[in-house]
């Protein structure tokens, strides 16, 4: 049985998912396997990649869109039902480094959750994530080092209170310890709330700097539905486990700020942007929507 699972999700991203494959295919550490979501791409997605994709891959077409978060949930199950010891969960607009997974392997403290340093794709010497920090009260993160030149300063293991699920690698033992991913957010925020959840189970979460991958960012959605899904599901977040009036009263400002940028974005006869999308997240969590976005493509 493979040691690692790793989990990708495809959304009509299937070039990016083969250029993606092709780098896990030169690994030095090969005890692994690949377990590859197609999450209902309207695309022709599943025709382009299941004669073409390499050996150790198990290929999970979905029937619906059932969004990024329930995607990984159930590769994280195929994983630990195949007796795999880790999970790792990585975005398919990614390539990563021949040694990326031996490394990330044998550093990782036992017990803990880690992640890679993350370079952009295009500059490959830009910093796109070097560890992160969160505040649990807001909901809000920080990417360190993000857009510097790596150098130096990135080149020291240290202990985060945040990792970006662009890629992360859970023991099995934490994820029948913390759960998996809570499909209620559909897309974004499933890593911030994750690790709050590590937290509170006191797993420590590291950045290993000597793993490296490369990230294209940005493949799998962006402008108005990024914010909308980031909007509402920070609401959803910073309410979680607080009264019905707590949650109202949270959404009150955003609810005002959203409705006057978007106000002013209709009268200056622009298209629907990140302004709607701000305004609509904070609506749909005021009005108790989670999930999908209604109407969105």
């Amino acid at each position: 049985m493979p040691k690692v699972g790793i989990v990708i999700s495809n959304y009509n991203g299937w070039q990016d998912t083969l250029i993606c494959l092709d780098s896990l295919q030169k690994q030095t550490f090969t005890d692994f396997e690949v377990i590859l979501i197609d999450d209902a791409s309207p695309n022709d997605s599943v025709a382009q990649l299941q004669n073409k994709l390499p050996p150790n891959t198990v290929f999970l077409p979905q029937e619906r869109n059932v969004g990024f978060a329930a995607a990984n949930n159930i590769g994280m199950r195929r994983a630990l039902d195949d007796g795999c010891d880790f999970a790792l969960l990585l975005n398919n607009d990614t390539s990563v480094r021949p040694d990326f997974l031996e490394k990330l392997l044998a550093e990782t403290p036992a017990g803990a959750a880690s992640c890679p340093k993350m370079l952009f794709m295009d500059p490959p010497d830009e910093i796109w994530f070097a560890g992160g920090e969160l505040d649990p009260k807001t909901g809000k993160v920080k990417h360190l080092g993000g857009h510097k030149k790596d150098g130096p300063e990135f080149a020291e293991k240290k202990q985060v209170s945040f990792i970006t699920f662009c890629c992360v690698l859970l023991p099995r033992a934490v994820i029948e310890k913390v759960g998996y991913l809570d499909e209620t957010l559909f897309m974004y925020c499933e890593d911030v709330d994750y690790c709050i959840r590590l937290a509170q189970a006191g797993v420590p979460m590291w950045f290993l700097p000597d793993a490296v991958i490369h990230h294209k960012a940005g493949g799998s959605a962006g402008g108005m539905l990024s914010v909308y899904y980031i909007t509402r599901n920070t609401l959803y977040l910073t309410c979680k486990g607080k009264s019905a009036a707590y949650a109202k009263l949270k959404t009150i400002l955003p609810l005002l700020t959203g409705a006057a940028r978007y106000a002013l974005t209709k009268l200056l006869g622009r298209k629907k942007g990140r302004s709607y999308g701000a305004f609509r997240g904070a609506v749909d969590f005021w009005n108790g929507k989670m999930g999908r976005m209604k109407g969105a493509n």
